[in-house]
């Protein structure tokens, strides 16, 4: 990415390191396990020529066999003439009726898991209609889009539909296309038992030895954060006040056995909304609520208003939290592009470590991910093929890569251009309440920077790999020189253009500098009125990459010599003064050409022959290693 021409120079703080743990590895592994659950059912009803205004869902389930009883009243506009309406919905789901106009109409249960609603008439374009679908059955618990397990405080029955779970438990469009605007959702179940489900607790009507939660969410949902939870749930809320004296109340249903531990840790929510707000804009659903329902899942399920939770843990609080923002208020258009979900809650997580915990608690976060995501040198952000369960739901590429390049990025727009550029994709009318794509957040990104981020983009997020920087250095009194060398570690991208932090330290004085990379090679000149004692690369671990740092001395006068220089076919070195690891050549735009490692270091005094049969003719660089120092050279072959 092309966007640093000039040199920023500034003062180094000091810095420190510590190891800190996340729970979101397994969150990506049980999201991982539930896709693989789902996939071969990935082609979901969409499109139709209409748009969901208003679901009530009504669900009865059954605490003691998972059985369920439900019916839904879906409310719609055309745009386009319609004479049937195609529902996603299980075939362990047997539709019983379908009521249109207070009338049983016709409708086809197919094999293909969908219902086919036949309308008596043809409707035109933008018409407002509605029908009610009536269903049961005892959904298939081995997907766990709909499960009922038994805990030390009794049973409990929850939803997770991402990503194309929901018509597994009700009749439903699994689609990123079309939220639904507006949503009622009733649960039934006998009064030992308490309910939750998206947005506010309206009502809880009681009649012999059951009740009926009515939940009502008056924001867009997307159909897989539709959900309820039910079980003998102890129910406490947490309240944050924010701007303007306004209050947010946190509801928590947990399982009663865990209630301490609950109560301890929910209280972290307030300063994460608090710091979120400020970087990202308001809670997006601030008129209703914000909630945790303990669920028997592995991590946790961003469902819009009340994440399902497994525990308590500071890490999934901010992941999920977080999602409320990236994932619910703008959903990712396409399952391709889960990392605008994921990444983005990752990033946010370890946001919290930024502004709110110990510097060293950031650091650590900062270069264990960095480390895991480097393990491998593959790995797009990007996820190529949606079936490919590993890669969809990879946590060291869709979440660890995802928000180092973030966190990458911010550094090279800065702070201020980064999260306002957030804030805009976030509020921007093509994607508030709605679906967005990596190219509306490019687009925002590049209104408040300035820059153009197609490389970026492209090299980063549908690229795979990293690059590994070699950094020579020497002082010759107050000029300081230093060459960058950037090898790639996948074929996918041949250079990555992101600017280089070094720092300069000194006895008395360090100062940063900021390298901009345009080419495999790049050299730079500063003058400094003191002596460097060493270059540490990124002290601030902003960059995503492996380096190594080289003291060079560019004379070599007195420890080896190389002839002939030019060179046609061959050259020799003989080791004057010195002893020899390995030498490189390396050509003029940073790739290495040939390399020879010693099992032993040859000794002084040694002669060696070089063989360039097969090389092209131009100027090289040649590098000699031993155990303390770089020997470099220029060696021109013809």
């Amino acid at each position: 990415m092309k966007c640093f021409a000039a040199l920023l120079v500034f003062l180094c703080l000091n810095i420190t390191y510590s190891n800190a743990q996340t729970d979101i590895e397994s969150l990506a592994k049980s999201e991982m396990g539930r896709y693989y659950q789902l996939n071969n059912y990935s082609k979901r009803a969409s499109g139709g020529n209409i748009n969901i205004t208003f679901a009530a869902l009504h669900v009865h389930p059954n605490m003691k066999n998972a059985s369920l009883v439900g019916n839904v009243l879906y409310r719609f506009r055309t745009t386009g003439k319609v004479d049937n309406i195609i529902l996603d919905v299980r075939n362990e789901l047997t539709v019983d009726s379908v009521l249109y106009h207070n009338q049983y109409i016709s409708f086809i249960q197919s094999a293909n898991h969908s219902v086919t609603i036949l309308l008596p008439f043809e409707l035109n374009s933008n018409t407002i209609d509605s029908f009610d679908i009536y269903y049961h059955g005892t959904p298939d618990l081995a997907t766990r889009a709909y499960t009922r397990n038994v805990t030390m405080s009794g049973p409990v029955i929850a939803t997770l539909s991402e990503p194309y779970g929901a018509h597994y438990w009700w009749p439903c469009r699994e689609n990123l296309s079309d939220k639904i605007d507006s949503l009622d959702v009733f649960i039934t179940v006998d009064t030992a038992y308490k309910a939750a489900s998206n947005g506010v607790l309206k009502s809880i009507t009681v009649k012999d030895t059951i009740h009926t939660y009515h939940w009502q969410h008056r924001y867009p949902i997307a159909t897989y954060l539709v959900a309820f939870a039910a079980s003998r749930y102890s129910v406490y809320s947490d309240y944050i006040t924010m701007g303007n004296n306004t209050q947010i109340e946190v509801l928590n249903y947990v399982f009663p056995h865990n209630e301490a531990d609950a109560r301890s840790k929910t209280p972290e929510t307030g300063p994460m909304m608090h710091l979120f707000d400020s970087l990202f804009g308001p809670y997006p659903f601030a008129k209703e609520k914000y909630g945790h329902a303990q669920f028997t899942f592995g991590g946790g399920m961003e469902h819009q208003t009340m994440s399902f939770m497994a525990n308590f843990g500071y890490d999934l609080i901010a992941h999920e939290l977080a999602h409320q923002w990236f994932g619910d208020k703008v959903t990712c258009g396409s399952w391709s592009e889960l990392w605008l979900n994921e990444s983005f809650a990752t990033y946010s997580n370890w946001l919290c470590y930024n502004f709110l915990r110990p510097r060293s608690e950031w650091m650590s976060q900062l270069t264990g991910n960095k480390k895991d995501v480097m393990s491998d040198n593959g790995g797009s952000v990007l996820a190529k093929d949606t079936l490919d369960v590993g890669a969809l739901f990879s946590y060291r590429t869709t979440y660890q890569k995802g928000a180092l390049v973030l966190h990458q990025l911010r550094w090279m727009i800065g702070d201020q251009a980064f999260f306002t550029g957030l804030k805009n994709y976030l509020s921007g009318t093509s994607t508030a309440y709605g679906f967005g794509r990596a190219r509306d957040l490019q687009f925002h990104l590049e209104q408040t920077s300035g820059l153009n981020l197609n490389d970026y983009f492209n090299d980063w997020i549908i690229g795979e790999g990293y690059p590994t920087y070699t950094v020579r250095w020497q002082q010759k009194g107050t000029e300081v020189n230093i060459d960058v060398i950037q090898t790639t570690s996948h074929p996918s991208v041949s250079l990555y253009n992101v600017p280089l932090p070094i720092l300069l330290r000194g006895h008395t004085k360090d100062t940063m500098i900021v390298i901009p990379i345009n080419k495999g090679i790049e050299n730079f000149r500063i003058n400094l009125p003191y002596k460097i004692k060493e270059l540490v690369f990124d002290p601030d671990e902003w960059i995503l990459g492996k380096h190594t740092i080289q003291f060079t001395m560019e004379n070599t006068n007195g420890a080896l010599t190389i002839y002939p220089n030019p060179s046609h076919n061959e050259c020799y070195f003989s080791l004057d003064d010195m002893q020899l690891d390995k030498w490189q050549l390396i050509d003029a735009t940073g790739k290495l050409v040939m390399t020879k490692q010693y099992d032993l270091p040859l000794a002084k005094g040694s002669i060696e022959r070089i063989s360039f049969q097969g090389i092209a003719s131009g100027i090289y660089t040649m590098m000699f290693h031993d155990a303390q120092t770089t020997y470099i050279r220029k060696i021109i072959i013809y």
